[in-house]
């Protein structure tokens, strides 16, 4: 048994995060589809409105200074990217909670009650989490070094990053909870594991431009209707 290598322990990780991804997506479906109708609306609203001043702007010939002025200054545009706010909060900050409930139930049980000492994901990879000296962690230190996680992702990930220093490759939340994740087989990084990684960076990238270019369809209808186009 040795430590597990940054990189590893990160493909781990995301095959969990799909399954417990998948589980909040799954159990919350009608209100995840209830809130993203809500924060659809009230960004087309706050576009419609955006556009509206634009129109008007175009209409009274102002520069950009003098149409972000009067943009900064409108009631209306600050509630309707308000009501957007609160209604993509919501959406997120209630998905991330239940992801994170979900994972908590996963980490411990798995960690601490199956015989693999270790998550789907990390039984994948060969891994096992354990204390110093290997053991079984119990149910409170597993679920402490779940919880200190949050740690490292508010720390932007340079918790996580703590797990490339050799030679013990321990993240913040194994040093808080006096725990290892040790690598039983293969030291390399699988093949497939390697084609996974590419995916998610692909995916990545691919939902970005995506988003980017709904925005910008979403201003383009809204110009439209407004008469700005």
């Amino acid at each position: 048994m040795r430590p597990a290598g940054f990189w590893t322990r990160y493909l781990a990780w995301s095959l969990d995060a799909v399954l417990i991804a998948a589980l909040t997506s799954l159990i919350g479906a009608s209100r995840w589809l209830h809130q993203i109708a809500a924060a659809r609306e009230a960004y087309a609203a706050m576009n419609a409105r955006v556009a509206e001043v634009m129109s008007g702007a175009v209409t009274g010939d102002l520069d950009f200074g003098g149409f972000s002025q009067q943009l900064l200054a409108d009631p209306a545009t600050h509630a309707a990217a308000s009501a957007t706010a609160d209604a993509l909060s919501a959406l997120i900050l209630g998905w991330i909670f239940l992801f994170a409930l979900f994972g908590l139930v996963y980490e411990t049980g798995f960690v601490s009650f199956s015989s693999w000492q270790a998550t789907p994901g990390k039984r994948a990879l060969g891994l096992r989490v354990g204390d110093e000296a290997g053991r079984r962690l119990g149910a409170g230190r597993a679920a402490v070094r779940y919880l200190a996680g949050g740690l490292s992702w508010l720390t932007l990930n340079i918790g996580h990053l703590l797990a490339m220093a050799k030679p013990e490759h321990r993240a913040l939340h194994d040093r808080i909870a006096g725990a290892r994740v040790l690598h039983a087989g293969e030291a390399r990084m699988p093949l497939w594991g390697w084609a996974w990684l590419l995916l998610q960076a692909v995916a990545t990238l691919a939902a970005c431009v995506w988003l980017m270019r709904a925005m910008q369809a979403a201003m383009d209808a809204a110009l439209f209707q407004s008469g700005a186009l």
